[in-house]
């Protein structure tokens, strides 16, 4: 158990070879990685671009059946 390492430790050496292996052969995107992004992208913004929608839909709707009376 004394050749344990501290969280710090271990997560100090993970960078480290992380960085080592990006400078060595940087990370490029695919196409695949980049449809998945958007894809992602698309499936946290729609639910609040409809939710507006639907808000505003009923807001116009309170208003005119209260004020085109």
């Amino acid at each position: 158990m004394p050749n344990k390492k501290t969280i710090k430790e271990q997560e100090r050496d993970l960078k480290r070879e992380i960085d080592r292996k990006n400078a060595e052969e940087p990370y490029k995107f695919t196409k695949k990685d980049i449809l998945a992004m958007i894809i992602a992208a698309f499936q946290i913004i729609f639910p609040i671009v409809v939710l507006g929608a639907i808000v505003f839909g009923l807001f116009i709707l309170f208003f005119t059946k209260v004020f085109l009376k």
